[in-house]
């Protein structure tokens, strides 16, 4: 999906979203997590939260817009400036959509891979684990956001 001119774009709150985001900030920052079945993509769900709650830049964007490439939703995520994304599980889903919608992505953890944490069927995950990890992701995003 390619970045349209933001007049063009016919869904007006993601106009708007757009340009008060841009003329707020220098630059954005989409924060995208997997939001999978297992505990680890479960947990991926609530750390962009957290992220966002705390980096004014960042915002907690709607990759699933990309695919049937729905304008509005996939524009405002094509006009960050950096992507972040945080799958569950060595799988990477997100990150590889992401990808394949030819979305740069910045950074990218698999948090059974990158955090070696244990991947298990349902809801339930440690939330001390993740707000630890949440941290080391948003230092990594402060050191990104402020490079030249």
């Amino acid at each position: 999906m390619e970045k349209m001119p933001v007049d063009a774009i016919k869904m007006e709150t993601a106009r708007k979203t757009i340009v008060a985001q841009h003329d707020k900030y220098a630059k954005t920052i989409g924060v995208n997590g997997c939001f999978g079945s297992s505990n680890v993509g479960q947990m991926t769900g609530f750390m962009p939260r957290e992220i966002v709650r705390t980096i004014p830049s960042a915002f907690m964007r709607c990759p699933l817009a990309l695919y049937p490439e729905i304008e509005g939703p996939s524009q405002v995520l094509l006009y960050d400036d950096y992507q972040v994304v945080i799958d569950g599980c060595e799988a990477r889903c997100l990150a590889k959509a992401l990808t394949k919608a030819g979305v740069k992505i910045d950074l990218s953890y698999a948090l059974d891979e990158d955090f070696n944490l244990e991947k298990t069927p349902g809801p339930d995950f440690d939330e001390g684990k993740m707000k630890e990890i949440t941290q080391k992701i948003m230092a990594d995003i402060r050191k990104l956001s402020t490079e030249p």
